[in-house]
């Protein structure tokens, strides 16, 4: 344990001491959210810092995640999720006012059979852990989208690129940030129903979501960081008029700084589901994730690439995603952020 300790040292060395401390300066997590396609019509508060930008900063991003999914159901639920999904997002945020900034966020979401399922097999086959559902279907095909209780079409979703989903306006202020304690910053959002109900790129109403992010860095190498936040979802959707519950997301995160430009992230995620009551995991239970990535930074430029594995079981998270986001930060013109 000593020898490891004085080895994470050693690489914090190639750091600056400002860059990675107490002070809440770091990169950040990797901001994902619940990537299960079912999942994507509800707002989710993706994984984020406690530090909010300055007065006449910006920061523009590219995000995409692609995400494999294969599960079926039968019974009074009969269901078919075969697929891979790409949510493509273009998003921006700004420094308003001293610690407030507020953000937009335009999701675009494509369905086509992919191109992963050889890799997870060969996960699976490699750990001993395979799936069974995996030999339904020949690799990289779109199977189906469709679930169904007791014959009422509660989500059919076609083979379709580059649908619009629901847009989300945000906004987050930094509550306290002491010299030696944890940053602590309140976040809020909306979600405007944009995107198709009856094709699943959107769930046709409005939902609302408050939470808290923190970030603390107790040595110069390593920065901790965590999200909890609670979404309101509004109305009964789709023909079987399934009601709503309020669901949870949570997230914990450690950052350990390698060099002066990039750092590595290992994090945990849970969700819980709004929909309930259903009798089927693919809609109903708690889903566990293990995320694991690297940032890179560069002058303004952040890149931010990781993978993320459903551990939980339960069919309300995708299976594994891939996650990319290119970033951008400056400042606006005429102003100057501080």
């Amino acid at each position: 344990m000593l020898s490891l300790t004085r080895a994470l040292s050693a690489l914090a060395c190639l750091l600056p001491a400002a860059a990675f401390s107490a002070t809440g300066v770091g990169y950040g997590p990797l901001p994902v959210r619940n990537f299960q396609p079912i999942q994507l019509i509800f707002l989710n508060l993706p994984f984020e810092r406690a530090a909010v930008l300055s007065p006449g900063a910006f920061s523009v991003r590219l995000e995409s995640a692609e995400s494999n999914e294969i599960a079926t159901e039968q019974g009074d639920v009969a269901a078919l999720l075969k697929f891979e999904s790409n949510r493509t997002v273009l998003g921006g945020s700004v420094g308003v006012w001293p610690r407030l900034e507020v953000g937009v966020d335009i999701p675009m979401i494509s369905r086509f059979g992919g191109f992963m399922d050889p890799f997870i097999n060969g996960v699976e086959d490699l750990f001993g852990q395979v799936n069974p559902e995996r030999k339904l279907f020949p690799d990289n095909v779109f199977g189906g989208f469709s679930v169904d209780r007791r014959g009422v079409a509660l989500f059919h979703g076609p083979k379709q690129q580059f649908a619009l989903g629901d847009l989300w306006f945000s906004a987050k202020y930094e509550l306290w940030r002491p010299e030696k304690l944890p940053m602590l910053s309140l976040r809020g959002a909306v979600k405007v129903p944009t995107g198709r109900a009856g094709a699943v790129f959107g769930s046709g109403q409005p939902d609302v979501g408050v939470g808290f992010a923190m970030e603390y860095g107790p040595l110069s190498w390593l920065m901790l960081y965590q999200n909890l936040n609670l979404i309101f979802p509004v109305g009964r959707i789709t023909p079987g008029n399934l009601s709503l519950d309020p669901f949870v997301t949570e997230g914990f995160a450690l950052e350990l700084c390698l060099a002066r430009w990039v750092s590595l992230v290992v994090q945990q995620e849970a969700y819980t589901s709004p929909m309930h009551g259903t009798g089927t995991p693919i809609l109903d239970g708690t889903a566990v994730e293990l995320a694991a990535g690297f940032n890179v930074a560069w002058e303004g430029w952040l890149l931010q690439v990781g993978g993320i594995n459903n551990v939980s079981g339960v069919a309300t998270a995708a299976d594994f995603t891939f996650y990319l986001r290119l970033s951008y930060a400056g400042e606006l013109p005429g102003r100057r952020s501080g």
